[in-house]
Order: structure tokens, then sequence, then C-alpha cells
């Protein structure tokens, strides 16, 4: 039960106690929200998104399926929560993802020999498809490193790595 007078504490994903800041000049210049993280970070991903699926849509799928179709070409047998742990996706994107590309012939996916998960492993075609849309991608590789210089491209990756770990 609790206390008549007792004010409730909000606690971040950390434990701390989360309290409002005392807008000092330094976090007068934080409240700029052409810096906020979140929103630019999304600018980025669909910037760059476009990009890639401008060379997929040929194909008929996404990029984002495209680096799937990757992901299971390289990981061997892994289940789907596994991938999606792996690669950074919501386990249901994934699962929508993995069927859309069962559909198209391009995956083919049975029952995990434990628990009730599933592997997924590219067929014959979606074999070809890769085989096919690698010079695209690897060109859409190039343009962005060209924009952003060797140095910024690998810089780049460096951050998005650590910020996939926070």
């Amino acid at each position: 039960m609790k206390s008549a007078g007792r004010k409730r504490l909000t606690r971040g994903c950390c434990g701390r106690v989360l309290t409002p800041c005392n807008y000092t000049p330094i976090y007068r210049r934080m409240d700029d929200f052409t810096q906020c993280m979140v929103s630019n970070s999304r600018m980025a991903a669909r910037a760059i998104t476009r990009r890639y699926d401008a060379y997929a849509r040929p194909f008929g799928i996404t990029s984002t399926q495209f680096s799937l179709l990757g992901a299971i070409m390289t990981a061997g047998d892994r289940t789907v929560t596994e991938l999606a742990e792996e690669r950074g996706f919501e386990r249901t994107t994934l699962v929508r993802n993995v069927d859309r590309l069962e559909k198209l012939g391009l995956v083919t996916s049975q029952p995990a020999e434990h628990g009730n998960g599933r592997i997924c492993r590219l067929t014959p075609k979606g074999e070809g498809t890769v085989k096919q849309l690698l010079p695209f991608w690897r060109k859409a590789q190039a343009e962005i490193r060209a924009e952003l210089g060797g140095e910024g491209f690998d810089e780049a990756l460096t951050v998005l790595k650590r910020l996939a770990a926070v």
C-alpha cells in the first residue's frame, strides 16, 4: 500500500531515477531538436534505404529483404529468432519478410530440430537473385562510400555498429 504523501519516482532503463533537467546553458543547447539522435538516425536510414531500394525494386524485393537473403546465405542453420537478434530486426518484422521471400520462392524454411523455431535457407532461385543483385548492392555501397569518402564511410559504419549495441 502506498503512503499518501509519497511521490512516485520514475526510473530509466538502467534503474536511475529520472528528474527534469535544470536548464543551464548546456542543456538549452541540447534542446536543439535538429540535433535529435532519433530523428537524424531515422532520416539517414530512410535516405540510405531509398537508395538501395531503387536497385532492389526491379528484382521484386526491398533492400531489407536483400539484406535478409544475404544474412540467411551466410548465417548457416540459424532460427528465425536467432537471425532477428543477430541482424537487429524485430522478430515479427523478420517473420513477415521471410514469409514474403518464401512466397516469392527465394527462401524455404523447415522446423528446427529442437524447439518450435524454423530454419531458413535460400532456394536456387534465391541464390540466383542474390548473385544478380549483388553488383547493384556493390554499386550502392560505392556511391555511399564516394559521398562520405572512404574514411567517412568506415567511420560511419563504426558509429552505427556502436549505436546498435547501445
